[in-house]
């Protein structure tokens, strides 16, 4: 298939370069991987550490909640020969300079920092190659081509780019389809009969669950009136004329649906979404495309890329990070048995957030550019970015403005940014705002243009917002594209 927009030649240049430093790394020569915790670093993490282990080499794998001085400093202290970072590292370069004695290699989709000089350090980053790091390819997706060029049987690892492609919500084409590199990886992945692509409701577990417990279980994007309330969408599917349940009494599965069933249902959800306030565009993007993993058990929560992500992601934000590395590298045991159990514990703290979020009007804060969420102690700092996310989805935020979650962490404020597709379209880019200005208040930040984080001081979230306000009436058009 055609890439436009970019140099696929120099990007994959780039990564066999990095794949080749990789496999000469000699057995004696200490090795640390570094990586993110959400859906897309935990896969990415992943891809590397299967190639790193099939080169024969000894990695240590190490996953942070971002890649600050403090990590740095321990890092410095451990002094590894190496130290690949996934899904991070291509906007703290100045930091990583500081390290003493460690070659570090860059495996990542975000914006990169500008440098006044070149530090010669191994990058490979699509943005440097002119794609979008936010649609185009993920972290996953990156670490995934530079594992094919260190052993082309790692081709067995595209569903982990995907998942971390899907984590990262970059299903942007027609009917939430993945394009630019993320679309070639797909379609090798289809190939290889790894992948299915089929058409149908982006409902969580679309694949393995019943129809009501997909509709319950969807939190992102968020469904007024229905997700976490299974006695709502009993009622919802019983007035639309299809009985949720079969003959046995026993839930109905989608695939017991007929295709004239299947259309009446997502007509009816529609419909329902529309009378919820959602515009007509926002309630028919439930509509689209669905990816299956062919060679996972229908039952499971793997079997649907996007659940395997959400599964994925859940296990980071609840810092069982053991566990979503173990479920990326096979493990289908006993680590699948403690992940179904993670799931029912995440989508409780989420139903419990969304719930202090609806109660806490003063968590809430609209400024004429900008809306925001004040999470304080009483929201992890972990989830607030899934909180951002959703909330696009629920009153009082719309789509008009990008939504800044602030959460307290270990002595200062996380901050997490959410935009919209047509806000970037518009001209938002939340990653270089976040970047200038937590750098005006001593913190840092990055990201890519339609979602980013920073770290700011305690009790500057009030001036940071209004900044953030500002800079935002500057560079945002106020015509919808």
């Amino acid at each position: 298939m055609s890439l436009s927009g970019g140099s696929f030649a120099d990007f994959e240049e780039k990564a066999r370069l990095a794949a080749s430093q990789l496999l000469s790394i000699k057995p004696d020569e200490s090795l640390l991987l570094i990586s993110h915790l959400d859906a897309d670093g935990l896969s990415a993490g992943s891809i590397m550490m299967a190639a790193l282990l099939k080169a024969g080499k000894s990695p240590h794998l190490r996953i942070v909640k971002q890649l600050d001085e403090s990590v740095i400093k321990d890092i410095s202290q451990l002094r590894p020969r190496f130290a690949v970072f996934t899904d991070m590292g291509s906007g703290q370069k100045s930091m990583l300079g500081k390290m003493d004695g460690t070659t570090p290699v860059i495996i990542d989709h975000h914006q990169p920092e500008k440098m006044d000089k070149d530090l010669g350090f191994m990058e490979v980053n699509a943005h440097l190659c002119g794609f979008d790091g936010s649609s185009d390819i993920s972290a996953s997706g990156t670490a995934f081509r530079v594992a094919l060029k260190m052993d082309p049987y790692n081709a067995l690892l595209a569903p982990l780019a995907l998942v971390g492609a899907l984590g990262d919500l970059q299903d942007k084409g027609e009917r939430s389809t993945l394009t630019g590199i993320n679309a070639m990886i797909a379609e090798e992945a289809e190939k290889a009969g790894l992948l299915g692509i089929k058409k149908g409701l982006k409902l969580y577990g679309f694949e393995s669950r019943p129809l009501i417990k997909c509709m319950e279980y969807t939190l992102d994007p968020f469904l007024p009136g229905l997700s976490g309330d299974e006695g709502a969408c009993f009622k919802l599917i019983k007035s639309i004329g299809i009985d949720p349940r079969r003959p046995d009494g026993s839930w109905k599965l989608v695939s017991d649906l007929s295709k004239e069933d299947l259309k009446q249902v997502i007509n009816g959800v529609i419909k329902y979404l529309i009378s919820q306030g959602l515009s007509s565009r926002e309630a028919e993007s439930i509509v689209g495309a669905i990816y299956v993993f062919t060679k996972e058990d229908a039952d499971t929560p793997l079997r649907d890329a996007r659940e395997f992500a959400s599964s994925i992601n859940a296990c980071g934000r609840l810092g069982k990070y053991g566990l979503g590395i173990s479920i990326c590298l096979g493990d289908r045991s006993r680590a699948l048995t403690e992940m179904k159990e993670v799931l029912q514990e995440y989508r409780k703290s989420i139903s419990g957030y969304l719930n202090w979020l609806s109660t806490n009007k003063d968590a809430t804060k609209i400024l004429p550019h900008v809306q925001a969420i004040y999470g304080g102690t009483a929201i992890d700092d972990k989830i607030i970015g899934t909180l951002a996310s959703i909330a696009f989805s629920i009153k009082p935020f719309s789509n008009d403005k990008p939504i800044i979650g602030f959460a307290n962490s270990d002595n200062v404020v996380k901050v997490s940014a959410r935009g919209t597709a047509d806000l970037v379209r518009r001209g938002l880019n939340l990653g270089a705002i976040m970047k200038e200005a937590s750098e005006k208040f001593g913190g840092a930040g990055g990201g890519h243009t339609i979602a980013a984080g920073a770290q700011i001081p305690l009790g500057k979230e009030d001036e940071f917002l209004r900044m953030v306000d500002e800079q935002i009436s500057k560079t945002v058009s106020g015509v919808k594209l």
